[in-house]
């Protein structure tokens, strides 16, 4: 058997969750729309129309298109989020279109962790790696790095919420898989 279709039956794929991610859209567009009752509302003032309506067009009706159309996108195209191998872990990058992979041999632990109502998974790197992601990286986010890891504890976490697997078995199997490579 060649190393590639090894590699191919020990993957995990994981995807965003089209329904969770579907409800929480329906969820903005419901709040865009309350600001187009507001905008249409002849006895609203100027500001109320511009903060209260527009403002709420744009950012909740654009926070919905954020949020479903990529995750079409990426289940149509079956794009999975994460991809879980035996020596790494590649995360897709939308914007990018292309998948950034961490290496198990550079980090410590993967520990679930929730800030405010959101579910992420910390990743906690060895010295050495932690040392140079921050020197290869640019001034921006060196301080993005500084700023989560003052909020969590590690310069780098995934996403745990709306997904297709639940966060706290996601960090099991990386532990598990970064335990097996140690």
């Amino acid at each position: 058997m060649k190393q590639t279709d090894k590699t191919k039956m020990t993957e995990i794929r994981i995807y965003q969750c089209l329904w969770k991610n579907a409800l929480w859209a329906i969820g903005c567009f419901a709040f865009a729309a309350g600001g187009c009752l507001i905008v249409k509302d002849v006895y609203a003032d100027w500001p109320t129309k511009v903060f209260g309506g527009w403002l709420s067009i744009i950012f909740f009706g654009g926070g919905g298109l954020f949020l479903i159309l990529p995750t079409l996108y990426n289940r149509i195209r079956h794009i999975p989020l994460l991809i879980i191998y035996e020596d790494r872990l590649d995360l897709y990058e939308q914007w990018k279109g292309i998948y950034r992979t961490i290496h198990f041999a550079d980090v410590k632990r993967f520990r679930l962790i929730k800030i405010h109502s959101t579910k992420l998974i910390a990743v906690d790197y060895k010295v050495t790696p932690l040392i140079h992601k921050l020197e290869e990286s640019s001034g921006f986010m060196q301080r993005l790095m500084a700023f989560n890891f003052n909020a969590s504890g590690a310069i780098e976490s995934l996403p745990a919420d709306n997904l297709t697997m639940k966060g706290k078995e996601i960090c099991n199997i990386l532990n598990g898989r970064l335990n097996k490579n140690v």
